[in-house]
């Protein structure tokens, strides 16, 4: 079993390079860049959390992967990483939607999913894509590892986290920013009578004016998740995607 330094540098590279798919994906689909993925910089925490769960699953029954999975174990191979992915998108949307109580991802148009936070199609995708890691991936970056200097993996690994922890840290103070004045924008429009609805207008485009301060974080938000949808002021937080755009 690795080290946690290893296993947090592959977190950190098979983020990365989900960024680099979604990113790649999203911008061709809508022919301009978008920046995708929950955090500012270019890492998706939860591609890296899903290859190393699906790695340590695999490496309690084969220590030296892939020397010990032939292929014939692939069809194994590939209905755990779709088990163990899928379980933790599920995780990560109910998280997410009860910290900051909007949905990022919506798979309700899918023919089959399961409450919109998880389906068969992208289940698929999350098993075919443990294959490629298991059997392709892995082997070149676990050779890699192994050759990095403990000198240098070490300290590399400490200004990851830092980076890390404070693109977390901004995140979060946007969104807790931004759940604020959901709720303070709702409150004050459904309040506002009916004969004076261009006062509503009036409220709601002075109050959208203190989000200059994360509009940054909020259009990047608004861009990398075009579907989300707010549980409690959807129809505010639609106003306000339309307004930051």
């Amino acid at each position: 079993m690795p080290d946690i330094i290893t296993l947090f540098l592959w977190f950190i590279l098979y983020g990365f390079l989900g960024w680099v798919w979604e990113t790649a994906f999203c911008s061709i689909r809508a022919k301009h860049f978008i920046n995708r993925g929950f955090l500012n910089g270019p890492i998706i925490p939860v591609y890296g959390f899903g290859a190393v769960f699906v790695i340590i699953a695999l490496s309690l029954s084969a220590p030296h992967i892939p020397a010990h999975l032939p292929y014939i174990d692939i069809p194994i191979v590939f209905i755990a990483g779709m088990i163990i992915c899928t379980i933790l998108e599920y995780i990560t949307a109910v998280i997410l939607e009860s910290a900051f109580h909007i949905r990022w991802w919506d798979y309700s148009k899918q023919r089959i999913n399961f409450q919109g936070r998880i389906c068969l199609k992208s289940a698929l995708f999350f098993g075919l894509m443990s294959v490629i890691i298991i059997y392709i991936v892995q082997p070149l970056i676990s050779y890699a590892s192994v050759n990095i200097p403990e000198n240098i993996e070490n300290p590399l690994a400490l200004v990851l986290l830092i980076l890390i922890t404070i693109d977390l840290a901004v995140t979060i103070s946007s969104l807790l920013h931004l759940k604020t004045h959901l709720e303070n924008i709702h409150y004050r429009i459904e309040n506002a009578a009916d004969d004076l609805l261009e006062d509503a207008e009036e409220i709601r485009d002075s109050i959208i004016t203190a989000f200059n301060g994360h509009k940054k974080q909020i259009l990047r938000l608004t861009k990398a998740f075009p579907n989300s949808v707010s549980k409690h002021h959807n129809e505010v937080w639609q106003r306000i995607k339309e307004h930051v755009r």
